[in-house]
């Protein structure tokens, strides 16, 4: 375990590295901007010229804001996920939750409730808990193995509802350039109205499970031990997930599926720094953001002027690591 100096200390360096991304993703693009332009437009000097100031705050700082949001919630709910169920392999993406929140989205588009305001936030919830209800029935419901039908549960509802997905873009081809983007996704149609509605909750939610990080380290030891130092373990995962399922499907309501990211991030930084989720989530929520805007970066200039699906990227890094943790996994067993 680490001490609380050596701690501060990761604190502080992982948020200058990003600040230090920050300012290179706002940097880099078909339009260069420089400090010094970036400098003039924050303080509204004469001399800077307009189109960089629109590139600059209704482009590039909407992006970054919601990549930072998209990945400290993503990464949070897959730390909060990995203690719950005990199981590194637990993520938002492998659990079948960001696709449950992109059944609801698409379910909201096609009814038409994709102008209103709380449409397809409150359908993207209402697909995620629906999702993690069942995986989470059949994990703790079945006489077997707990991490074992847990994963293979997840892994099931994703496909499943991959399936839905691709029925409702063949039902529904008025509609399909719109569902398509919760399958890729992305922040290129990201503002700041959407920011004002998915910063609140994300922040909030993130506050939400710092508060239950106690919680998360005794069931982390197991249900039965979790209930013999008093634990409530049914009513405090039920809140635990909840808030997790909140804060993923207020962001794949508007930025899509992005996969992966909660299961790299805990992973890496439980490595890091150890499994006490006191000082495991915020560091996690910090690089979740950095992952994601690094992520986002690469996917907005590797074929400019055109783009790559954000989640591509991640699915990229995040497949391999993915194996990577199932093969050590296994190789403990043998």
């Amino acid at each position: 375990m680490i001490s609380s100096a050596n701690y501060n200390w990761k604190v502080a360096i992982s948020l200058v590295v990003l600040l230090l991304l920050s300012f290179v993703a706002i940097s880099v693009g078909p339009t260069k901007i420089t400090i010094t332009q970036i400098w003039m437009s924050v303080t509204q000097s004469q001399d800077v010229d307009f189109g960089i100031t629109q590139t600059l705050w209704q482009l590039r700082l909407p992006r970054i804001v919601m990549a930072l949001l998209a990945g400290m919630a993503l990464s949070a709910s897959g730390g909060a996920f990995q203690s719950v169920f005990r199981n590194p392999m637990s993520d938002p993406y492998v659990l079948g939750i960001s696709s449950g929140a992109s059944v609801g989205a698409a379910i909201a588009i096609i009814l038409g409730l994709n102008s209103q305001l709380l449409g397809i936030p409150f359908f993207a919830f209402l697909g995620a808990t629906s999702a993690l209800a069942i995986v989470y029935w059949l994990a703790f419901s079945l006489k077997q193995s707990e991490q074992n039908t847990l994963l293979l549960a997840g892994i099931a509802m994703s496909l499943m509802l991959g399936a839905i997905v691709s029925l409702l873009l063949v039902i529904n081809r008025e509609q399909m350039e719109s569902i398509y983007f919760w399958i890729l996704g992305g922040f290129n149609a990201v503002g700041w109205q959407q920011i004002y509605i998915v910063g609140p909750v994300v922040i909030l939610s993130i506050l939400l499970l710092f508060n239950y990080c106690k919680d998360m380290n005794l069931l982390s030891m197991g249900n039965e031990t979790a209930h013999s130092l008093g634990i409530n373990v049914k009513q405090k995962v039920a809140i635990i997930l909840l808030i997790s399922a909140l804060s993923v499907s207020i962001v794949v309501s508007y930025s899509g599926v992005i996969g992966f990211v909660g299961l790299i991030v805990p992973h890496m930084v439980r490595f890091a720094i150890g499994a006490d989720n006191r000082r495991l989530l915020p560091l996690a929520a910090i690089w979740g953001g950095i992952f994601l805007i690094l992520a986002d970066t690469i996917a907005r200039t590797v074929i400019q002027p055109g783009e790559l699906p954000v989640g591509s990227i991640t699915a990229l890094f995040g497949a391999p690591y993915f194996f990577f943790i199932l093969i050590k996994k296994s190789r403990r067993h043998v």
